[in-house]
């Protein structure tokens, strides 16, 4: 087949990606659209194969206005992975998971359902990075494209497609995707083809542009390393030097390359995968999104490529901000920090900065009983989790804790869970604590459970068993940390946390 026969080949193929689906049951792959009835008290489910660290976004949309949808998404061995449902209640009832980054390599079925047995038609989206399709640009007309740098001459092809030459030492080029919408917070996305050079190339996405003195620009190389520079008044500022990722095969020809750009946090994707990210300290701008490409600079040469179609999607909004998560999956520590980033609940940038992987605290008598983890250290902004095995020794509803903004005994701030299924978040002033988060749900069946607290300066979110359980006003507060035996009645009680970690937010 010939060069110009594989890339209409292709491009059909990506044609069909994002055309609508009709019937439940399918296999999904990212850019699908699929559109169902359901009847009341009936369940839709797709399956999906995926690798780890797959960004995906789910988003299902009332059609009628009678159905309230609900959609979870399960691994293989059928456990909850994520759920959504009414993410901006009362407003809509849709629902959609957000940017979220696969766990695991597995076949993951995605369930839509009515909540209460509600009915109707639907509409779900599977779509990479973003839950709003912006733009799907399947034939890259020229005319659409334009060259906003060149210190080169470029040879574009004559024909239908889209493709390129240049040459030279070290020659760079830029092009425009004009007809893309600016955009700060989105995920763009270009499928690259018969990427070739006798020497090494580089190749990539433009985003945040404002003018060619100041963008973003994202560069893989032909060897399988990719980074990320700041472009600002023409100078270069690096924010992720040359990296790789064992799912980048270096010399690979045709491939897609996408950048998720979440306020300052960035993830860079390699064929759907999370392959590294990073950070900017820039105030972020609202910019257009382009094709970036740049030759050998040891010994040059003659470098041509294809772009097959560029994809753009958005988060959606609410009151000016994207989605705030009704979940969150616990990760490693250095995943859970990306993903906080990502979700816009934390700085970009910021590591976790202290872990205790062990510590137990244990009391008989009724109140709060705390012990102090790293005591030397005070946090005023930060994210903190842990998991907790609670055991009581009889009947009493006794619970485990982790306490933070530590002054003295009289205030500090505390974030619990009981045996009867009581949890909350509240502040000790004085004798007393004051009203915060409280909620009863169903007596746990285990005895695990994983505790995660976000802290700003103006809010408290606290996550309880990866779910959202309520927000609480704050002001700014520093103090230390630690763990503690909460209990309503006179029980002995023990408490055994494991991998206690923070996140400080603070500069």
């Amino acid at each position: 087949m010939t060069l110009q026969g594989r890339l209409v080949f292709c491009i059909i193929g990506f044609l069909v990606i994002i055309s609508p689906l009709r019937a439940q049951g399918a296999r999904l792959s990212l850019g699908d659209i699929v559109e169902g009835s359901l009847a009341a008290g009936e369940t839709h489910r797709f399956s999906v194969n995926a690798l780890e660290l797959t960004l995906v976004s789910i988003r299902v949309e009332s059609l009628d206005g009678a159905l309230d949808p609900v959609v979870e998404l399960f691994d293989s061995g059928d456990e909850l992975i994520h759920a959504s449902d009414d993410y901006d209640y009362s407003n809509t009832r849709d629902a959609a998971i957000q940017a979220f980054v696969l766990p695991k390599t597995s076949t993951y079925s995605i369930a839509v359902s009515g909540h209460a047995g509600s009915s109707g038609d639907y509409r779900l989206y599977f779509m990479p990075g973003y839950d709003v399709l912006a733009l799907h640009d399947a034939t890259m007309d020229k005319t659409k494209w334009k060259f906003v740098y060149s210190d080169t001459a470029i040879d574009v092809s004559e024909s239908s497609l889209y493709a390129v030459e240049l040459q030279g030492f070290a020659r760079s080029a830029g092009v425009l995707g004009e007809h893309f919408p600016q955009a700060q917070d989105f995920y763009f996305q270009a499928t690259f083809h018969e990427v070739t050079s006798a020497a090494d190339w580089n190749v990539g996405l433009l985003f945040r542009y404002i003018d060619n003195q100041n963008f973003h620009r994202l560069l893989l190389s032909k060897t399988g390393f990719w980074r990320l520079d700041r472009i600002e008044n023409g100078a270069s500022i690096q924010l992720k030097y040359w990296s790789t990722h064992p799912a980048i095969r270096p010399g690979e020809k045709d491939f897609r390359l996408g950048i998720l750009a979440s306020g300052q946090h960035f993830d860079a994707v390699y064929n759907g995968q999370v392959v590294g990210s990073a950070s900017d300290s820039a105030e972020p701008q609202a910019g257009g999104m382009g094709i970036a490409m740049r030759t050998d600079e040891v010994t040059g040469g003659l470098m041509s490529l294809a772009v097959l179609e560029a994809l753009l999607t958005l988060p959606t909004r609410v009151n000016d901000r994207i989605l705030f998560p009704q979940r969150v999956v616990e990760r490693q520590t250095y995943l859970m920090a990306r993903d906080l980033a990502r979700k816009q609940l934390a700085p970009a940038g910021r590591n976790v900065g202290f872990v205790q992987p062990e510590s137990s605290v244990r009391h008989v008598r009724t109140g709060v009983t705390r012990i102090s983890i790293a005591s030397e250290r005070t946090y005023e902004q930060f994210a903190l989790g842990a998991s907790v095995t609670l055991q009581t020794s009889e009947a009493g509803n006794g619970g485990c804790g982790i306490f933070f903004h530590f002054n003295d005994d009289n205030h500090y701030t505390l974030a619990y869970l009981t045996k009867d299924g009581e949890y909350g978040v509240s502040r000790r002033a004085g004798d007393g604590f004051e009203p915060g988060i409280y909620g009863k749900r169903a007596a746990p069946d285990d005895a695990e459970h994983y505790l995660l607290v976000i802290a700003s300066d103006a809010e408290i979110h606290y996550f309880l068993d990866e779910v959202y359980v309520g927000s609480m006003s704050s002001q700014p507060r520093t103090g230390s940390i630690g763990i503690a035996v909460v209990n309503y009645e006179a029980v002995e009680t023990t408490c055994r946390f494991g991998d206690l970690w923070v996140q400080s937010f603070d500069e």
